[in-house]
């Protein structure tokens, strides 16, 4: 049941009754083999080649972080991907790809203002939705359910360049991995990571994000990994389940 924003007849409300037991600590301490992170053990190479749509809960301990750090991120050689912090609490999006020319296949996005404060651990849902629209790339941010303003900083990105994106490193949660290991995480908690196989709705995505508190996805459209991270790691969609790296752990700390 899509596009209907938070009304009553939406399943994805916290008054679905979800019950939500565990989250996934990391620390963003560790790097290689050390890093904290669920492995999504996919690329997502075909599913990154078109829109698609990403949703999690985070809780950072100490709000923003002393340098950029990753809550998802993968790169090998010039296919980069990613969803970052900045130090100065800026939301970000980042997609590079190997293509035969440098000035093309680039799209950094951030956000114009800070979402996350130094300090602050609140429960925040973070919501990242990009649109292939036969020619461009559009990006949109999402916080706790409402589109938050950005901006362009590298904008080459085109169809050809998008559908050339071609990642050798499994799509971790909670860090950034290179062909080398891990490193750049974020210190703190995640929970609910939900990847859609299309791009979401302004509708939908306040749905999931703006009622303060997760709920259950299950046999949402386009839902293609779906993380509960319910003191496991299964994918509730069944496509791709993870694993824990470093000393990626279970909290009973949620939303």
């Amino acid at each position: 049941m899509l596009g209907l924003g938070n009304t009553l007849l939406s399943p994805y409300l916290t008054e679905s009754g979800y019950v939500n037991t565990h989250s996934l600590s990391v620390d963003g301490a560790g790097s290689g083999s050390d890093a904290d992170f669920l492995n999504s053990n996919t690329t997502l190479q075909s599913q990154l080649r078109d829109s698609h749509s990403w949703s999690l809960w985070l809780k950072l301990d100490e709000g923003n972080p002393s340098t950029s750090a990753y809550i998802v991120g993968s790169a090998n050689s010039s296919n980069i991907y990613g969803i970052y912090i900045t130090s100065s609490g800026i939301l970000g999006h980042v997609f590079f790809s190997a293509t035969g020319s440098v000035n093309e296949g680039r799209s950094v996005y951030n956000a114009n203002a800070a979402t996350f404060s130094s300090g602050a651990n609140d429960w925040t849902h973070v919501g990242v939705v990009i649109t292939e629209t036969g020619g461009t790339m559009g990006v949109a941010l999402y916080v706790n359910g409402e589109e938050i303003a950005g901006t362009a900083v590298l904008s080459t990105m085109n169809a050809a360049a998008q559908s050339s994106f071609s990642p050798s490193v499994n799509i971790p949660i909670g860090a950034y991995v290179t062909s080398s290991g891990g490193f750049a995480g974020i210190d703190g908690l995640i929970d609910e990571v939900a990847f859609f196989d299309d791009a979401l709705t302004a509708d939908e995505m306040s749905a999931i994000g703006a009622g303060g508190g997760p709920t259950d996805l299950t046999g949402h459209d386009h839902l293609y990994l779906y993380y509960k991270l319910n003191n496991n790691t299964n994918d509730e969609v069944g496509n791709s389940n993870g694993s824990l790296n470093g000393q990626a752990a279970f909290s009973t700390t949620t939303p």
